[in-house]
């Protein structure tokens, strides 16, 4: 398959030298919902930046949602002089992304932190997630989403309202249905299997709705000593939102010497 990548538009936190930080958000996201993590990095002399997928925020839609081609264009994101981001930070989807792109250029990024990423989806699953991401177009107001979630801060709730209300349901069909369709299955663990670049996987509490289980990151782990894996106890698929502070303390230890 022709992959074309479109030019991401980005935003940025923090100042423009110091340890140079992508972020990668979820399905029916944006940039912009990073406003917490990326705030508390910038607070700690972090460079961050954050880029609207294909298809989310203001990046441009398109015909084209594999995988592949959503990875094409976060590698084609501009980096750093040194031409490696020092951390790449991906939440769901933009986890699965991070995964591939890291996959297909190992010195894209000298470590990636994974945030409940749907790196397997079974096909009997793939209706009922649809549909649930389907429903996430039309959310509630931020007040009533922000009550469902009393662990997120307010304006996470305006966030997610403000950034799902630019997705469209081909985009959320064609990247769920679509990949899963065209590859058979969605699959992307054995992505894992060799490398040198570090990789720590926070996943949701399993009795708050993780996309990611513990059975995979078991999984995982047996396959590369390069892999860590970590529950967030009370923390739902959003952990950026529930316990952004944890996403932060994982991000810095992964930082050039730690921070």
């Amino acid at each position: 398959m022709s992959v074309a990548p479109v030019a991401l538009a980005t935003v940025h936190w923090g100042p423009a030298v110091g340890p140079q930080v992508l972020l990668l958000h979820g399905i029916t996201s944006s940039a912009g919902t990073w406003w917490q993590v990326a705030s508390l990095l910038a607070e700690r002399g972090v460079s961050v930046t954050a880029a609207d997928l294909r298809g989310h925020g203001s990046s441009p839609r398109t015909t084209d949602y594999a995988l592949e081609s959503y990875a094409a264009d976060v590698l084609a994101v501009p980096r750093p002089a040194s031409g490696t981001w020092d951390l790449v930070v991906g939440h769901s989807l933009g986890g699965a992304v991070t995964a591939l792109a890291l996959a297909t250029d190992a010195n894209w990024t000298r470590a990636a932190l994974l945030v409940d990423p749907p790196l397997v989806i079974a096909a009997a699953d793939v209706d009922a997630l649809v549909e649930g991401i389907l429903a996430d177009l039309e959310p509630p107001s931020a007040e009533e989403l922000a009550r469902q979630h009393p662990l997120w801060h307010a304006d996470d709730a305006f966030q997610k309202v403000q950034a799902a209300s630019v997705v469209s349901p081909f985009t959320v069909e064609a990247t769920i249905r679509g990949n899963a369709a065209r590859a058979g299955e969605w699959n992307l663990e054995a992505l894992f299997g060799g490398g040198e670049v570090p990789v720590v996987i926070l996943g949701a509490d399993p009795g708050q709705g993780a996309m990611f289980s513990v059975e995979q990151g078991e999984r995982i782990a047996r396959l590369s000593d390069r892999v860590a894996y970590e529950i967030v106890p009370g923390a739902g698929h959003s952990i950026q939102r529930d316990a952004p502070g944890v996403v932060v303390e994982h991000a810095l230890r992964l930082l050039p010497g730690g921070r």
